[in-house]
């Protein structure tokens, strides 16, 4: 504060009496209302008319009876009680006195000087608050403080005092003063106490508040939060910073007597003492001129007495005149009050009872009333509308008028807030003010005008709301707009509401609620109609929508029904308004035919579809445009072709897609969704007529589209991932489909309402494994998907996966569960006897050849081959080369030939398949190599070559089909003695394997060990300086060969490959003359169980042969 006063004088003293300084930190109750220097308030306008109107009213200003509302804090002069010549003798000290009722020195300025001064003062301000905050950054407190206090006075001088009188700007302002102030104090580590910081912080708390979040700019309520978090810092937070007061003692209070108890009262005589030397003050003054300093300490007794009872009287005189100047400017204060609400001094029975209820107004009443109308002045809606809401339980709301100046308050907030795009504000104050009026019943044309702003408001919000996707508060918003409509009698906007709340229920699912409001709307429409002839066309179209809407959730509830009876009544509804060639009727058609379909009323659905589309192709040779939107016309192709789907025309489906596919890239090239849709459709299809490279594209083509559409769990995805994975499954592509079944099993379980199971995909991705190999995982798999079946009751697709799984059990070598399933397979299927009981027959005896039940097997396949059931024929192939296989290893030549011509006849003739037929023909191969008949072999040998090399057979799977006929050509050519030949067919072989499916596939390693059981073969009519390099380098590839089996971690399943290389190693080291580690391999060799009668076990026992030559020959 002495800051403050310091300033008095220099550059900012305007010339007035030091009263008039206002001290910014005392918040002294006496301060004027608004500031001089401000102009920009309306109700500052009316209070200053309101003092000039008094002193019209009242007489001269030199009456001294009434205290004039000046700003800056002025106030009437104590010295001006004073007789006149004390204050001349009092003019050393004070510049100049003002008397009671004469105006402020301020006000007798000349116009220009006063904006000079506060053009001065503003720009001092903003510069020493922008100084203090360099000072602030580089820490140096002491100047910042300097800078920051001026700021603070510069603002409160052209601002004032009173806080609640604040523009918007200027309490921002000083409430920013006020913040980098706390900050000095707190960061000042001179100063100990942070009372001071915690008393700015805690005032620019209050003057943020004091506005509305919802009125103040982002960067306000940023600052807001800024001092919040800064109030709480441990600093401030501890019970230090502010002290208790010392207890109250009684140690030196003086007693007084009971006269004078009596007389003043108590307590009253401290304050008599200190009023008595104050209105002394004066006559003391000419005394003291001509009196040395101690003087009137030397006074006499009676001196003294007489003084002080002089000093009393006074006292009360003072006092007396006090009270009246107060209660007058009381009154002066409501009169003016009365004024800024709009009341004149008239005989209107209203004014005078207005008049009556603010007299009685409780002074937080008033200050709430005033409070309001500042706020709205200065565009403050939400703080000016709650200032006015905390009155509403006031007494004075009783009375009729007050509320009549409350509504209409209410209506001034709501207009302005709604100029300021406020609708929220505006909604709320206009149903304030409606409440008000229906209350008292009011005129009707406020009545009317409040309504409108609310629906008006109440429609605005929905719309906004419905941009978020708030659907359910747009519906509240409806609902209450609807409810303002009825009761004003407006049928056909009501109904538009209702349709908008329906629409609002369909975007949150709620079908049911919606067609039930829909409901009500055509109620309402009907309202006042005998029939549709005389309904108006504003409410036969909102009719139409409803209807069409309504149709809508019928179809979303699966109301077929319901749904097709809405159609049949909308229909003729449409075409008396529109004509049966109209966009909106041909449009309802499509969707009917659409709900005909589901209804599986094919017949009804392709006569309105044939119709529409004759209208399209007359229209399109025409050269006209569509006679339907795009989207309606695609929905007409999909209805198509799922009515050629449902009859079994998978061709004409096909050619449909196709249609649809070359529309949408037309006429909706931006529509990537509808485009994606058609082609994995048309890929799905594709693959069902065996067409899988063609479908390939098409699938990878929507699969890559909605990569960028969805995000990587949506369920249209995991629906083409699903196609494309395993349409590379079919092509024999399956590195790429592991690599699509891997993702898809883990994404698969988190997708939400996915169109493709999660069993669905278990089970592809065991049969993927289970070809490539991965015995392992393809029983994890197959578990996996029979675990889920079980909850989905689905038993084609459960007895599906319990084969699947039988086989991969079968082939690992767990024996007795693969013949559960196969038993359990076989007692579900004895009394249909589908295809799948047929095949869980084959399985089995497959099994039973695997455990040496040949002849239980045989007895299996010949009842299969026998049977005369169609359900057979699928398995009848593939019987007939098992039996075929038998009987060549049980050396029946001919009979072999025979069972193998039957299965090719089988391929070729009932279901093409080259993948079989070239089966076929390699084992037919085989067999006329063992009647050794080369030529033969080799013959049909190159044929398959032949077929497998024609134009579109340059994918993997027919590379890998080449391979496996290399390597039987390698075979041939071995028995044949053409040793060169068979090591360049097998090298083929290797190669393509190499290439397709890696160096460490297990089938790329075997056929490394075929090769170098060649370089072997090849090494033994040798001399041994010749072969030594051959066997050197088979025995470096044989190596390689076993440590990357080795590596596979799957001794069990690679058990008889590791066997063969530790043979054919074993040989090496014979040939090498080292017998110990020939004899090392063999011990390794005998602990894994190989089948006597195998091929492998001969070899193995030459092995032991060769090794005990050697022995024998190390002996001697």
């Amino acid at each position: 504060m002495s800051k403050f006063k310091n300033k008095i004088g220099r550059g900012y003293a305007s010339g007035d009496d030091s009263s008039d300084v206002i001290s910014e930190l005392s918040h002294d109750g006496t301060a004027s209302l608004t500031s001089n220097t401000s102009k920009s308030s309306v109700f500052r306008s009316r209070m200053a008319r309101f003092g000039k109107k008094k002193r019209k009213k009242e007489g001269d200003s030199g009456s001294g009876q009434t205290t004039s509302v000046v700003g800056s804090g002025s106030k009437t002069d104590s010295r001006s009680t004073t007789p006149r010549h004390a204050a001349s003798t009092a003019s050393s000290a004070t510049p100049q006195a003002v008397t009671p009722g004469s105006v402020s020195s301020a006000s007798r300025r000349s116009k220009h000087a006063n904006l000079s001064e506060e053009k001065r003062l503003q720009k001092d301000a903003k510069s020493r608050f922008n100084i203090g905050l360099v000072y602030l950054k580089t820490g140096d407190y002491s100047k910042a403080q300097d800078n920051l206090e001026h700021s603070l006075y510069c603002h409160v001088q052209l601002a004032g005092h009173n806080p609640k009188m604040y523009t918007n700007q200027s309490l921002y302002q000083i409430a920013s003063v006020r913040e980098k102030l706390g900050d000095c104090y707190l960061g000042n580590t001179a100063v100990v106490d942070k009372c001071l910081a915690l008393d700015h912080f805690e005032e620019a708390k209050r003057l943020l508040a004091s506005v509305h979040p919802e009125d103040a700019p982002d960067n306000v309520k940023e600052m807001l939060e800024r001092v919040d978090e800064k109030l709480k810092l441990p600093e401030l937070s501890h019970s230090g910073v502010r002290k208790k007061p010392p207890p109250i003692t009684k140690k030196y209070e003086m007693q007084g007597n009971d006269k004078a108890k009596k007389t003043l009262g108590i307590g009253v005589a401290a304050v008599a003492v200190g009023a008595a030397a104050t209105g002394g003050a004066a006559a003391a003054a000419a005394a003291n001129n001509s009196a040395p300093v101690g003087a009137a300490a030397a006074t006499s007794p009676a001196t003294g007495k007489k003084g002080l009872k002089g000093g009393f009287e006074k006292f009360g005189h003072n006092m007396e005149k006090f009270g009246k100047e107060l209660t007058e400017v009381g009154l002066g204060i409501k009169s003016g009050f009365e004024e800024i609400l709009g009341l004149e001094d008239s005989d209107e029975e209203n004014s005078s009872d207005l008049r009556s209820c603010i007299s009685n107004m409780q002074s937080e009443e008033v200050n709430a009333l005033k409070m309001a109308i500042s706020h709205l002045d200065r565009d403050n809606h939400r703080t000016a509308l709650n200032h006015l809401l905390e009155l509403k339980e006031c007494k004075t709301m009783e009375d009729v008028a007050f509320r009549a100046l409350m509504a209409q308050y209410m209506m001034r907030v709501a207009d302005s807030a709604m100029e300021s795009s406020k609708t929220g504000v505006a909604v709320e104050a206009y149903e304030e003010a409606l409440t008000i009026f229906k209350q008292d019943g009011l005129n009707e044309e406020d009545v009317s005008k409040a309504t409108k702003g609310c629906v008006k408001g109440h429609k605005m919000i929905a719309i906004e709301c419905e941009g978020f996707g708030d659907f359910r508060s747009a519906i509240e918003q409806r609902k209450r707009a609807c409810e303002l409509l009825e009761s004003e009698n407006k049928i056909v906007p009501a109904c538009h509401q209702l349709i908008s709340i329906a629409y609002n229920l369909g975007k949150v699912d709620e079908y049911d609620k919606s067609s039930v409001i829909l409901s009500d709307a055509c109620r309402k429409l009907f309202k006042g109609v005998s029939s549709l002839e005389y309904m108006p066309s504003d409410r036969l179209n909102l009719l139409v929508q409803a209807y069409q809407m309504r149709a809508i959730c019928f179809t979303r509830m699966t109301k077929w029904k319901p749904a097709l009876d809405q159609y049949d009544e909308l229909l003729p509804l449409v075409a008396k308004q529109s004509g049966q060639g109209s966009l909106d009727y041909l449009s309802l058609t499509i969707r009917k035919a659409a709900l005909l379909v589901t209804l599986k009323n094919y017949a009804a659905a392709t006569e309105l579809l044939r119709n529409y589309f004759q209208m399209a192709d007359i229209n399109g040779d025409s050269g006209n445009e569509l006679i339907v939107e795009p989207e309606d016309h695609s929905l007409a192709l999909d209805t198509s072709a799922a009515i050629d789907l449902k009859l079994g025309k998978v061709d004409d489906a096909i050619l449909t897609f196709q249609k649809k596919l070359e529309f949408v890239e037309q006429h909706l090239p931006q529509d990537k969704e509808m485009k994606s849709d058609a082609m994995h459709k048309l890929g799905c299809l594709l693959s069902y007529k065996k067409n899988h490279k063609e479908a390939l594209p098409l699938l990878q083509g929507a699969l890559d589209t909605r990569k960028f559409l969805y995000y990587g769990r949506n369920k249209f995805l995991i629906e083409s991932s699903w196609a494309v994975a395993a349409t590379n499954q079919t092509l024999g592509d399956t590195d790429k489909a592991l690599v699509d079944y891997q993702i898809l099993l883990e994404k698969i379980d988190f997708v939400k309402d996915s169109p493709i199971s999660s069993v669905i995909v278990q089970n592809s991705a065991g049969k993927l494994f289970f070809e490539d190999g991965r015995i392992e995982a393809a029983v994890s798999s197959f578990t996996k998907a029979l675990e889920g079946v079980e909850t989905q009751g689905d038993d084609v697709l459960k007895k599906n996966i319990m084969l699947n799984l039988a086989n991969a059990l079968s082939t690992k070598g767990d024996i007795d569960g693969a013949f559960e399933l196969y038993e359990d397979l076989e007692r579900m299927g004895k009394r249909k006897r589908n295809q799948l009981y047929f095949f869980t027959l084959y399985n089995k005896s497959l099994l039973l050849i695997k455990v040496g039940e040949t002849e239980q097997a045989k007895e299996i396949l010949h009842d299969i081959i026998e049977t005369r059931s169609s359900k057979a024929d699928d398995t009848r192939g593939n019987v007939y080369i098992t039996l075929g296989i038998l009987a060549v290893e049980e050396k029946k030549i001919y009979s072999g030939l025979k069972y193998y011509e039957d299965a090719l006849a089988m391929f070729v003739d009932e279901h093409y398949d080259l993948s079989s037929i070239t089966q076929t023909k390699k084992l037919m191969a085989m067999a006329h190599l063992e009647a050794k008949k080369y030529d033969v072999a080799i013959t049909i040998l190159e044929d398959a070559l032949t077929e497998l090399s024609q134009p579109g057979m340059e994918r993997k799977f027919y590379h890998l089909m080449k391979a496996e006929v290399w390597n039987c050509m390698s075979k041939v050519y071995q028995r044949r003695g053409d040793h060169s030949s068979a090591k360049n067919f097998a090298k083929l072989a290797l190669q393509t394997y190499k290439s397709e499916l890696g160096e460490r596939h297990p089938v790329t390693l075997r056929n490394v060990s075929n090769v170098s059981v060649l370089l072997l073969e090849e090494a033994e009519g040798l001399t041994k300086s010749e072969a030594k390099p051959i066997i050197d380098a088979a025995k470096y590839e044989m190596e390689s060969a076993l440590g990357a089996f080795l590596s596979l971690n799957d001794s069990w399943g690679y058990r008889f490959d590791v066997a063969s290389l530790k043979t054919n190693l074993g040989l090496v080291a014979v040939w090498q003359g080292k017998p110990k580690k020939a004899r090392k391999l063999l011990k390794q060799i005998n602990d894994i169980e190989v089948p006597e009668d195998s091929l492998l076990a001969k070899r193995i026992a030459t092995l032991e042969m060769l090794l005990e030559k050697l022995d024998k020959e190390k002996k001697k």
